[in-house]
């Protein structure tokens, strides 16, 4: 097995904005844990290379990108909820627009040069998912999260490379607990969704991304009629789903050492306060633009789940999509989801942590 410390090419930050590592750099003080100095270099390599093309990109389509009008239809949940399955099932609608890991991993580069971007994107992709052995490629969809990191400091994920960071990260940028960081955080957003759109051609734009599910207030105040897909699953496998998150991103992103019993508390901290705001900002969302699944009951029936959806919601295009959805529920039929014996001490912490969940929910 080749030691985390010589992973270098996994490093998403590496189609990022010049400015916002540099950003990053000074805010952590340049403490970079000695063994990842080789990931630094390469980040930092890779972004000042290819920021030209990043301002002819910007000059030669930003004022087009403007007048684009995204119509946003949100998968939301915590993290390991089903999301990406559902994500991905959706995407086979093609009358929707999606944000694919090529446009997340490099946002500043996906209409100019892009195919030679996109070559090498694929050299540096992982062939499936670290935490869960599900296939990636450039033009799989993605999380929209990932494309706000590499345009801005605006993220939480960049908690995940540098871990003493984590909760301050999530607490500035997804509970937006300074309201200023909001609106600069809403800009980088809009127009990362815009610029999708314009590249697409289509308004409507499926998307999801995890910490969205406490940016409610946030995204209501960006699309007003944005549809919204809310996902749960058991509290009980989330949190060891997430732990497995952890343990399988850590060792390929991280710049800092770090310490996974720390991950564990914040992991913790991060699903009961994502669920705290949520449930706070929900009543924003317009009744008929909303609608609430079941992880369990949306993988006995994908197909009866998504007509729902499409239903509830009043969706064009789930007639015209129903074969391509089949095709790719059937493709999915042999994935089996991890089993976890969860040992009483264990229970009794995540119920301690996440009691309101798991007694709302009934699990």
């Amino acid at each position: 097995m080749v030691s985390e410390a010589f992973i270098i090419d996994k490093q998403p930050l590496a189609g990022g904005k010049f400015s916002t590592w540099l950003f990053l750099l000074a805010e952590n003080g340049f403490r970079i844990s000695l063994k990842y100095v080789p990931r630094a270099i390469y980040i930092t390599l890779l972004s000042a290379i290819t920021a030209p093309f990043r301002i002819i990109e910007e000059k030669k389509y930003k004022a087009k990108i403007m007048k684009q009008e995204p119509q946003p239809i949100f998968i939301i949940g915590h993290f390991r909820s089903g999301t990406t399955y559902l994500h991905y099932l959706m995407s086979h609608d093609a009358n929707m627009s999606y944000v694919s890991t090529f446009e997340t991993m490099v946002p500043s580069n996906f209409l100019f040069f892009s195919q030679f971007f996109k070559k090498l994107l694929s050299s540096s992709l992982p062939e499936t998912r670290p935490m869960d052995s599900v296939r990636m490629a450039p033009d799989y969809p993605y999380e929209e999260e990932y494309g706000v990191a590499n345009l801005s400091p605006y993220s939480f994920y960049h908690g995940w490379y540098f871990p003493k960071k984590m909760r301050e990260y999530f607490d500035k940028y997804v509970l937006f607990k300074d309201k200023k960081i909001a609106e600069k955080w809403k800009q980088v957003y809009s127009y990362l969704l815009k610029k999708v759109v314009y590249k697409e051609g289509k308004e409507r734009i499926l998307l999801k991304n995890p910490p969205n599910t406490a940016r409610i207030k946030e995204l209501i105040d960006l699309y007003p009629d944005a549809k919204f897909i809310h996902i749960y699953r058991n509290p009980y496998e989330v949190f060891f789903s997430t732990k497995k998150l952890y343990e399988g991103i850590m060792p390929l992103f991280a710049l800092q050492n770090y310490d996974m019993e720390e991950i564990e508390e914040n992991i913790f901290y991060f699903y009961k306060a994502m669920y705290e705001k949520f449930f706070k900002e929900q009543h924003l969302i317009k009744e008929e633009n909303y609608i609430e699944i079941k992880y369990e009951n949306f993988i006995k029936s994908p197909l009866k789940t998504l007509e729902e959806i499409y239903r509830t919601l009043d969706m064009p295009g789930f007639e015209d999509s129903k074969n391509r959805f089949k095709n790719y529920i059937a493709r999915q039929k042999n994935y089996k989801p991890r089993n976890y014996k969860i040992s009483k001490e264990y229970k009794e912490r995540i119920y301690e942590h996440w009691k309101v969940t798991i007694d709302k929910w009934g699990y």
